[in-house]
């Protein structure tokens, strides 16, 4: 073997602008984010960056709020002593487990002056951005846990109609529930008053689902995975409509209450561009 040299031209870092970057935390047994994510994202230019957080089963409360603990090494080892532009935590009741305001703030402290968002705070942006105040709510967990997503809800100012669980406490099993199930428990949960239709979990196939469900029920569908990736993409500064994925990515964020709510915390929710459902 010869002996090994160094490189003796200039090494050009590279100029100009970069992606932007996006963390994403998410669930050790979640099996949907990323492929999600991933397609949501293609040619877009944003690069995600994911670590995985520490989760147990079963699914209840104690067990989402405990993954507060292992949140600094988590998001720490997401491109350590760079920043990021936005961190979104992949898990909608473990949002509601550990709180929103908590969660941002930690976050903010391990990457100061990111953008934090997460399912349910992205979901009450969306549906700002569609005029929906009536909804319907579609989970797989069990009735304690709903019943905290429902006080979410109802506490962030919306009128929660209805709400239907599959009642599953095991996170990996939820990313084998069949698109039909996912279906008509749709159909089972949806309010015939509700102006939207929340399907929560990022654990849960619903992303391909929407366009589907949205011509079927005449009325925009949103769901976990859908609403972060879309207000990630915007809090980093990324408006380009997506076809896909339902009505929602032809909304924008209002830059002057995003900029007010970032100040406290919390993600803004969006200003409505649309008053009336616009087909996928």
């Amino acid at each position: 073997m010869t002996q090994p040299t160094l490189f003796t031209g200039d090494v050009a870092l590279r100029e100009g602008a970069m992606n932007k970057r996006l963390g994403v935390i998410a669930l050790g047994t979640d099996q949907v984010i990323e492929p999600t994510f991933a397609r949501i994202f293609t040619g877009l230019p944003i690069d995600m960056f994911v670590n995985r957080i520490a989760y147990e089963n079963p699914l209840m409360l104690e067990n989402l709020a405990a993954m507060e603990r292992d949140l600094d090494r988590c998001l720490g080892n997401i491109l350590p002593a760079l920043d990021l532009d936005v961190v979104a935590f992949g898990c909608s009741s473990g949002t509601v487990a550990i709180g929103e305001q908590t969660l941002a703030e930690r976050c903010r402290a391990i990457k100061p002056g990111v953008a934090v968002t997460n399912p349910v705070s992205a979901a009450v942006a969306a549906f700002t951005a569609l005029d929906a105040q009536h909804i319907s709510i579609l989970t797989p967990y069990s009735t304690a846990i709903n019943e905290e997503i429902a006080a979410y809800f109802i506490a962030a100012g919306l009128d929660v109609l209805s709400l239907v669980g599959f009642g599953i406490d095991d996170d990996r099993e939820i990313a084998h529930i069949d698109p039909a199930t996912i279906r008509r428990g749709a159909a089972s949960a949806l309010h015939p008053e509700a102006d939207a239709l929340f399907l929560s979990c990022t654990a849960l196939r619903a992303a391909d689902e929407i366009v589907a469900l949205e011509r079927q029920f005449t009325r925009p569908v949103v769901t976990s995975n859908q609403a972060l990736a879309w207000h990630a993409l915007r809090l980093a500064g990324i408006d380009t409509p997506l076809a896909g994925y339902g009505c929602l990515f032809a909304q924008s964020l209002q830059a002057e209450a995003e900029s007010r709510r970032q100040g406290s915390g919390v993600a803004a929710p969006a200003a409505s561009e649309a008053s009336a459902f616009q087909s996928a």
